[in-house]
């Protein structure tokens, strides 16, 4: 529980990283996903 705590501290001193680094999941995500359809994994 200790970490959530961390976490939420970090999350009210960077706001903008927390955002950034979701908008970057959702965009590897959606590339990982075209990747996969598309067969240019092999």
């Amino acid at each position: 529980m200790d970490d959530l705590k961390e976490l939420g501290k970090l999350m009210k001193e960077h706001p903008v990283m927390i955002v950034v680094t979701l908008a970057a999941m959702v965009v590897g995500g959606g590339f990982g996903a075209v990747a996969f359809y598309q067969g240019w994994l092999g």
